[in-house]
């Protein structure tokens, strides 16, 4: 490939045979309908996937420019979107947008939504979906509160895994001595796009539903991966930006594009013995007589821990301290994303009880609640950074 490509528009995929065509085609047909007369590269980003995906993709006829590509060093979603964004800079795109491959919900209204505020000036545009409130389990209740009450960004979906940046934001990641190689992409880019400034901007793109979602009734499957990525990505950010972390005066305001629609997502399945099971043993094994960054802590989360199911709690408070104490002792002491996971499971277990047979706006208030508790208590952070 050679010449200048003012728009490039990436896919990640792994095992995404049965959904690529329909991504690519929602894809090409906004690049066609909203960006007339600007030249287009579409990149599918390949994990090493074994069921057929880049042959399926290297078939879908499209009129922007195709290019399906093994994802290069090795795997996980960072590697995948690197891929990307070294075509895109090799090309020397103007504005680039990453959408997940395994999407079921995607419009080609997206294209006008991520690409065109970057076309316009803003360097980072983050998306905002209308999902379940039991799904965006590792966002709702880490990422979001986190993101909002530590770096001072109103986004609400800080790795939804929809994304527009600029060249020069681009170029800055491809630089950035904490680039991740899994799951830790999405909150990567929302951080360090936020703190090297320029405008971010959040687009309203509907309802999200992707087949990975069908995995989270087993949390080991794909969650428990996840989580310690994107939480060990995210505390890393904190410590390298930690002076940016300091400066933060509450929390700015992020304009939104598009609106969400008035529908009700599709709900997400909740196991709820299970994740009681699974928080009780981890609890037992690595907080429960175990000499923790938890410290006063661990005795009122082993009390959680007995709680029978129709009874079971457990306070933001608890949770909003234990993530800072988390934070001030990563990544120095041993094992601390371990120690976490399982609070996280039970909080999420709460939420779950407390919101079941709710609206989605006000399971939604809820979520949005939590940052009290963690703008209350951002002085642990403070203090240990």
């Amino acid at each position: 490939m050679s010449g200048r490509i003012e728009l490039v528009v990436g896919v990640c995929t792994k095992d995404c045979a049965s959904t690529i065509r329909g991504v690519l085609e929602a894809v090409d047909q906004g690049l066609a309908r909203f960006f007339t007369g600007r030249r287009a590269l579409i990149v599918v980003s390949d994990g090493f996937s074994s069921d057929g995906t880049r042959e399926v993709a290297a078939g879908v006829p499209t009129r922007a420019e195709l290019a399906v590509l093994p994802q290069r060093g090795g795997p996980g979603k960072g590697m995948g979107v690197r891929t990307i964004l070294e075509e895109a800079a090799s090309r020397r795109a103007q504005a680039i947008a990453l959408v997940d491959g395994d999407l079921t919900s995607i419009r080609p209204e997206w294209m006008e939504l991520l690409l065109s505020p970057v076309l316009a000036g803003a360097s980072l545009v983050v998306p905002i979906y209308l999902r379940h409130p039991h799904d965006g389990v590792i966002t709702n209740h880490l990422a979001y509160p986190v993101v909002n009450a530590l770096l001072g960004l109103g986004v609400r979906q800080p790795i939804g895994g929809e994304f527009a940046l600029s060249g020069k934001l681009a170029e800055a990641l491809l630089a950035s001595p904490v680039f991740p190689s899994r799951f830790g992409i999405d909150i990567f880019i929302t951080v360090t796009g936020a703190v090297l400034g320029g405008g971010v901007v959040q687009a309203a793109l509907g309802v999200k539903e992707h087949e990975s979602t069908k995995r989270y009734a087993d949390p080991e499957a794909l969650l428990v991966p996840m989580f310690h990525q994107v939480a060990g990505t995210l505390f890393r950010l904190l410590h390298h930006f930690r002076d940016h972390v300091k400066k933060v005066k509450g929390v700015r305001d992020v304009p939104q594009v598009g609106e969400l629609p008035p529908v009700e997502p599709a709900p997400v399945p909740v196991d709820e013995g299970r994740l009681l099971a699974r928080f009780r043993r981890l609890v037992g094994e690595r907080i429960e007589g175990k000499n923790t960054f938890l410290g006063p802590l661990a005795e009122e989360v082993v009390g959680l821990s007995g709680l029978p199911l129709d009874g079971f709690r457990f306070p933001v408070p608890l949770w909003a301290e234990a993530v800072y104490r988390a934070i001030c002792a990563f990544p120095s002491s041993c094992d601390v994303l371990g120690v976490l996971e399982p609070l996280w499971q039970g909080r999420y277990l709460a939420f779950v009880r407390q919101t079941k047979g709710l609206p989605v706006a006000e399971a939604e208030q809820v979520i949005r609640d939590q940052l009290a508790d963690f703008s209350r208590l951002r002085g642990i952070v403070e203090g240990c950074l």
